[in-house]
């Protein structure tokens, strides 16, 4: 097989990850560039000067994409809302195609690791499992019979828009509550300090510490991800659920929600079916590898 290279990138809220890889996954160099910009042509100015070199050292075949908001993959337009206006409401993939000359592919990035743990990750061996992604808010996708389900709206796994229950008559959310922005501002208020103060590895260093305070705030968040877990399951029945974004690394997730499942479902006992928690395979890595199989498995 002829080998092909494909430049992929990944949106962030803050940077684009960028990545030169071939058709079996591998990378072969690396970089990124700022998205926070003030419109995409200003960001496509600033991938271009990279691209021309690229084409030149890779004979780049393709752009693949992962992207924030609701993508339609069809019309190429990104719908809904995100921390980046400018890549909303335009059909994003023919900017890039008459721009560079190259076919693009595009997909939300929740789906985009979906599909990389489908490829080659925890849930090759699945056709059916949902992923939970746990970041500032509760991103994720669904996979039922080898495909990702996305709705009529184009927003099915966006699991962080979801209420999990109301305090002083306000609507907190999956987001609000089970993300790792959810545990920051939770232990932040516990200890009556900012939580710029905080990051999700500090707070899990307090919590082995014996921060009393902090102990509680992580209890409660365990119980609530537990929780939305169990929704997941009797909401869509996958086979098992894939957790990843950074703060999944955290020691002893998988058991501590385990301890939290048993509590909740002992005071549940009509519920028969136990959710799966498993722990994602690919890290930073998830989008770029699926941003690339959805470009494959589409233009082939």
């Amino acid at each position: 097989m002829t080998e092909r290279y494909y430049l992929v990138l990944d949106f962030g809220g803050t940077s684009v990850k960028c990545a030169v890889m071939n058709q079996e996954a591998k990378i072969f160099e690396r970089f990124s560039l700022p998205s926070r910009v003030a419109s995409y042509d200003v960001w496509l100015d600033s991938l271009a000067p990279k691209l021309q070199q690229l084409k030149h050292d890779y004979a780049i075949a393709g752009i693949a994409v992962s992207t924030c908001g609701a993508v339609n993959v069809e019309t190429g337009v990104i719908e809904g809302s995100s921390a980046l206006d400018y890549i909303h409401g335009f059909d994003v993939k023919s900017l890039y195609q008459e721009r560079f000359g190259l076919p693009t592919e595009l997909e939300n990035d929740g789906c985009c690791a979906a599909l990389a743990e489908d490829w080659l990750g925890a849930a090759s061996e699945s056709n059916d499992f949902c992923l939970l992604v746990l970041g500032s808010g509760v991103g994720g996708a669904i996979v039922k019979s080898g495909h990702i389900l996305k709705g009529h709206h184009l927003h099915g796994g966006e699991f962080g828009y979801s209420i999990l229950r109301f305090e002083q008559g306000k609507p907190l959310t999956y987001s609000d509550l089970a993300s790792t922005r959810g545990i920051i501002e939770q232990t932040a208020r516990a200890k009556e300090i900012s939580p710029k103060e905080l990051d999700g590895l500090k707070v899990f260093e307090l919590y082995e510490q014996g921060d009393e305070a902090v102990i509680a705030a992580v209890e409660q968040w365990y119980f609530d991800l537990a929780t939305v877990l169990i929704n997941v399951q009797y909401s869509v029945d996958p086979q098992y659920i894939l957790l990843g974004g950074a703060i999944s690394r955290s020691s002893g997730l998988i058991d501590k929600l385990n301890q939290k499942l048993d509590t909740i479902l002992a005071q549940h006992p009509i519920a028969k079916v136990r959710p799966d928690p498993k722990l994602t395979q690919f890290g930073n890595d998830a989008n770029l590898i699926g941003a690339l199989k959805h470009f494959l498995n589409t233009q082939g």
